[in-house]
Formats: structure tokens, C-alpha cells, sequence
């Protein structure tokens, strides 16, 4: 509850900052450097300062109007955009031939299957591609998705493991999420861009060997506006690329915390989730720290790039989990959150621990994921014990 609670409060930020910045560009297109320019011209003239700030150009269901095309595009082009990234059109699921065996109780079509039936949604398309990296992520609108698996994570995970990190993406198609990231993402990068189109004149002077053709022409055809918007218009627009960063990095990581919480209930198997988590982890590769260049990133369940590829004809064999495998997890994640390897009982991996704290970034550090599913286990193991109690009493 105090999850959905927290992604409610961000959203609400979120929308209000759309407002914000489509009200804020407006009026200091509108209204500020109008008023300026005109106020200026009647200071030389009549030697009296007459500026009217306090108006807005447009009517208010006017300007309700503009907000609400905006997150519209928003909605649209950021959906688009991601689809580019995973080499897909829009309206366009592939499909996969699966030549696997249909009695083979490992499927990842039937995991899917059972998974959605599970937590209530429509079942999501399929698509497996044949790629050695260990990836997983998905994509779509509301809860016509799509969750991408590469080959190289069926090998790398068990059958338990591969069905947590499933029932982390169905998570997410049931919170909406993938919409939720699409819009926040794309707003910061609006918000990034057009803050440092507004500073064109000031880097012009201090650093014009960074100009492109589009600047240098706007600079010759608009150099007065150029001039204007540096001065009053920048500062008004640098607050939003901040706000739209925190946002969306908060909703980033607490919608990773809130789909780690529904594979958990899912799957009744928090630790093979967090093992899971623990195997990515260690292969992928450390992702760059700024959010406007891994945005994308932040659909995966760890931060990793989007793989796209061949459709795979076929899939690996699911290994089956070990024999004793609550027990063996349980020591797994021990070793891991003491940072050493279950081979040596006293190696600190550093890297790995690196590693997770610059995950911080699109998602929470993995060992506080990790930490928080060893917890849900432990409460579920106490009401286990506790049941069994009762039921020895009776």
C-alpha cells in the first residue's frame, strides 16, 4: 500500500510539473518577453517603466487544452520511440515458432500463461530472442504488452528463477508501468532539451565550437529572440529538467520495488527472485549513470541494454531447480548481502558491489532489492511456522 501510495504522490508531481512547464513556456512566450520588448520601447520613449506581468495569453480551458495534448503526445511519440529501440513498428507483436515440446512443463508460453491467469491480466505476447545475453523487458501500452526473453536468460536461470523474473514482468504490465516510464522518460528529455536550446546564446559565447547548423542558423535569423530567451527565459525553464529527473527516477525505482513485491506474491517464491537478481546482476555489465542516456535501460529488470534480435526458433532446455534449492538460495543471498562468494566464504566481490550502487541510477541497488525479498521470505517462513503451530495445537 505504501508503494502504490508513493507512485500515486510521484505521478501526481509529475502531471503538475507537465502543467508547470506547458503554462511556463507559454507565458514566457506570451507574456514575459512581450512585455519586455514593449516595456522597453515605452521606457525610451516616455521615460516610464509599464510592465504587466500578471495575465496569461490564452484562456484557461485553452490552456487545459495544451497540457493535455501535450502528455497526449507525450503518451504517443515516447511509445513509438521506445518501440524503435526494440526494432519493432507500432501495432506490431512478432511472433515466435515455437518447436519445443508442448508437454514440456518448463515452456515459457505456459509460465506466461499460468502467471497471467494468476494475477487476473490478459496474457502478454511472447517474444524470445536468440541472444547469449541474459535480458528481460517489456513493452506495450496499458496491458497490451509484449515481454521480451532472450535465449541467454533461459540458459542462465532455473525453472523457479526464470518464473520470478516472468512474474516481475507481469508485475509490471499490471501496474501499467511500461506506460508510466514511456511518458516520464520522454518529459525529461523534453525538458533537458529545451532548457539547453533556451541557453543557445550563452553557449554561443562561451563555447561556440559546440554549435551546430541548427544553432548557428537560429543564431543569424533570431539572434534578438536567441539574445532574450538566454536571459529571461532560461532561468524560469532549469528548474524542470530537475524536477522531471527526480520524478522520474523516483517512480523508476519504486515501480522495480513494487513489481519485486508481486513476483514475490505470484509466485509465493521470494528468493528465487532474488537469486535471479543476483545472477543478472553479475552479468550484466555496469551501466552510465545519467538517466537521459539509459532511460531506456529502465524497462529491463536490471539495468542493461535492450536486446533485440532474431526471433529464436527454438528454446533452451529450462534446468530444473536443485533438489534442496530453498535452502541452497537462502545461502546464496546470505553470501551475497555479506558480500562473499558462496566458492570462497571470504572474497568481497567489489565489483559486484560497485556494480549495484551505480544501478542506483534507473533502479534501486540490487542489494536492496535483494534485502527486501529476503525479508518478504523470512515473514513468509514465520507465517508458515506460526500455521503449523496452530494447527499441532488443534
Amino acid at each position: 500500500m505504501r508503494l502504490r501510495l508513493r507512485i500515486a504522490a510521484v505521478l501526481g508531481v509529475f502531471v503538475a510539473v507537465n502543467a508547470l512547464f506547458v503554462l511556463a513556456v507559454v507565458w514566457a512566450y506570451g507574456v514575459l518577453l512581450p512585455a519586455i520588448v514593449g516595456g522597453t520601447f515605452v521606457l525610451l520613449s516616455d521615460g516610464r517603466l509599464a510592465l504587466r506581468l500578471a495575465q496569461f495569453p490564452v484562456s484557461w480551458p485553452t490552456a487545459l487544452l495544451l497540457v493535455g495534448l501535450f502528455l497526449a503526445g507525450q503518451l504517443y511519440y515516447g511509445y513509438r520511440r521506445v518501440l524503435a529501440h526494440t526494432g519493432q513498428r507500432a501495432g506490431e507483436h512478432e511472433a515466435r515458432t515455437d518447436t519445443t515440446d508442448d508437454t514440456d512443463d518448463h515452456n515459457v508460453d505456459r509460465i506466461v500463461r499460468r502467471l497471467s491467469m494468476t494475477a487476473d491480466i490478459p496474457e502478454p505476447t511472447i517474444r524470445v530472442v536468440d541472444d547469449d545475453t541474459p535480458s528481460c523487458y517489456t513493452i506495450g501500452r496499458f496491458t497490451d504488452a509484449t515481454i521480451v526473453v532472450t535465449t541467454g536468460l533461459i540458459d542462465r536461470l532455473d525453472a523457479a528463477e526464470l518464473e520470478s523474473v516472468l512474474a516481475h514482468e507481469i508485475g509490471h504490465i499490471a501496474n501499467r508501468d511500461v506506460t508510466l516510464m514511456t511518458v516520464t522518460t520522454l518529459f525529461l528529455e523534453i525538458t533537458d532539451r529545451v532548457y539547453h536550446s533556451s541557453m543557445l546564446a550563452r553557449r554561443a559565447v562561451l563555447n561556440p565550437g559546440s554549435l551546430s547548423e541548427q544553432d548557428r542558423a537560429a543564431l543569424t535569423w533570431f539572434l534578438p529572440l536567441v539574445a532574450l530567451t538566454s536571459v529571461f527565459v532560461a532561468p524560469i525553464l532549469w528548474l524542470f529538467p530537475r524536477v522531471a529527473d527526480w520524478a522520474t527516477r523516483t517512480l523508476s525505482q519504486t515501480r522495480e520495488f513494487a513489481a519485486d513485491a508481486a513476483a514475490a506474491e505470484i509466485t509465493g517464491n521470494p528468493l528465487a527472485l532474488a537469486t535471479a537478481l543476483i545472477d543478472l546482476t553479475d552479468a550484466s555489465e555496469t551501466p552510465a549513470t545519467d538517466l537521459r542516456t539509459t532511460k531506456i535501460r529502465a524497462l529491463c529488470i536490471v539495468p542493461s541494454e535492450l536486446v533485440n534480435g532474431r526471433e529464436a526458433s527454438a528454446l533452451p532446455a529450462v534446468s530444473p531447480p536443485a533438489a534442496d534449492e530453498d535452502r541452497d538460495r537462502e545461502q546464496r543471498v546470505r553470501a551475497w548481502l555479506d558480500g562473499t562468494t558462496p566458492a570462497t566464504g571470504d572474497e568481497t566481490p567489489a565489483e559486484t558491489q560497485t556494480q549495484t550502487q551505480t544501478q542506483t541510477q534507473t533502479h534501486p541497488a540490487v542489494d536492496e532489492r535483494v534485502e527486501r525479498l529476503a525479508a518478504l521470505a523470512a515473514g513468509e517462513e514465520r507465517t508458515r511456522v506460526r500455521v503449523r503451530t496452530q494447527v499441532g495445537r488443534t
